[in-house]
């Protein structure tokens, strides 16, 4: 089914006019004509039935049917997300948006190499490829991605309620898939850089109530490690399910 995300204050009207890219990528990526259905999804949880009315060159006409909720998620997970080189914070940003979670906090730690000027442009970048992977993976939320913090302020800004997990690789003895409860509810992991936390940075966590684990006897690359992790967890959830 073809699917297209558009804002909740796009949508109160029955019929919607589209242009520019939203008219481009429905006509020329999905390849909708007069008549064909499309589901509509607002980032927020809720999910329309629409019907092409009519398709122009510059111009596309949708008529909005019913709204349905989409599917409850089975855990509230935040990703606190030390900032990866290059492409590979992208790739992290659409796999986890494609594998549940529900927000994306990039960390600034001290062994980041990746200082991200112009952070306002990065967030821009990383919501565009959020709405495409919900899109893609049939979410009908969109996942927030935050402003690059420090790790100060994303400990002080982790849910006292949420198990609190932190991914070390020196922390051999303590295996994630054996802190994890059935199910958990609401999660926050955070995920260090290429280079890892320093012993100060663990400590902080420690007394924020994050608890160290480990992936196992391999070091992983970060963006593979994040992965693993999110799966992990939405799989003890019965996210996969």
């Amino acid at each position: 089914m073809r699917r297209l995300f558009l804002p909740p204050e796009r949508l109160a009207t029955q019929h919607l006019i589209l242009d520019g890219d939203e008219h481009r990528h429905l006509g020329r990526v999905l390849r909708a004509r007069p008549g064909d259905k499309v589901v509509i999804f607002d980032g927020r949880g809720n999910e329309f039935d629409a019907e092409v009315v009519a398709s122009g060159r510059e111009t596309t006409e949708l008529a909005l049917g019913a709204r349905r909720d989409a599917l409850p998620a089975t855990i509230r997970l935040t990703l606190l997300q030390s900032v990866a080189r290059g492409e590979r914070m992208d790739w992290i940003v659409q796999k986890t948006c494609e594998l549940g979670v529900a927000r994306i906090v990039p960390v600034l730690t001290s062994r980041v190499v990746a200082r991200p000027a112009g952070s306002s442009t990065r967030r821009a970048r990383w919501e565009k490829i959020a709405r495409e992977a919900a899109r893609q993976s049939g979410r009908a939320d969109v996942p927030d991605v935050a402003e690059p913090v420090s790790l100060a302020q994303a400990l002080a800004t982790s849910d006292a309620q949420d198990l609190r997990l932190c991914l070390w690789e020196v922390s051999r003895g303590r295996a994630l898939r054996a802190a994890l409860p059935q199910p958990p509810r609401s999660t926050t992991v955070l995920v260090g850089p290429e280079g890892g936390f320093s012993e100060a940075e663990i400590a902080a966590a420690e007394a924020a109530g994050f608890l160290t684990v480990t992936l196992g006897p391999r070091i992983l690359r970060v963006e593979t490690a994040t992965v693993v992790a999110v799966t992990l967890i939405q799989a003890s959830a019965g996210g996969l399910e």
